[in-house]
C-alpha cells in the first residue's frame, strides 16, 4: 500500500486534528501559565477515557486528544484546570480558586463534560 493511497486517509485526517489541538493546547496552556505565573516542561496528546488532562509532578501536561471534539470552550477549561495544578498538585479550595481566577465561570464548562463528555467518542 502506497501511503498517500485511500487506504490511510483516515490516519491523515486523525494525525492532522492531532496536530492542531496540540498545536492550541500549548498555546492555551502557555496563556495560562503565564497568569498564574508558573511554567509546563511538555504537552502531550493520550488516549484517554478515563481523564481528559493531567499533570504530572515534573511539569508535563496531558491532554485526550479527543477533546478536539468537544466545545472550544470545554477545552479551554481543562487546559486552565490542569494548569492550575502546576501551583496547586490536589483539588483544595486553593486549586479550584486558581481554577476561578484562570477561568470564571468553569462551572459551566465542566457540566457539559459531565453531561456529554461521552459524545466525543463517536468520532475517530
Amino acid at each position: 500500500i502506497i501511503p498517500g493511497e485511500k487506504e490511510f486517509s483516515a490516519r491523515r485526517v486523525e494525525d492532522f486534528i492531532k496536530r492542531e489541538t496540540k498545536k492550541i493546547l500549548a498555546l492555551r496552556a502557555g496563556y495560562y501559565a503565564a497568569q498564574l505565573g508558573v511554567s509546563f516542561r511538555s504537552i502531550a496528546l493520550r488516549e484517554s477515557s478515563s481523564r481528559w488532562g493531567s499533570c504530572s509532578a515534573g511539569g508535563g501536561l496531558s491532554f485526550c486528544w479527543r477533546l478536539a471534539f468537544a466545545p472550544f470552550a470545554v477545552m479551554d477549561y481543562v487546559v486552565a484546570h490542569e494548569v492550575a495544578h502546576l501551583r496547586h498538585h490536589h483539588h483544595g479550595t486553593a486549586f479550584w480558586q486558581a481554577v476561578e481566577t484562570l477561568y470564571p465561570g468553569y462551572e459551566k464548562q465542566e457540566n457539559w463534560l459531565k453531561r456529554h463528555g461521552q459524545s466525543v467518542w463517536q468520532w475517530g
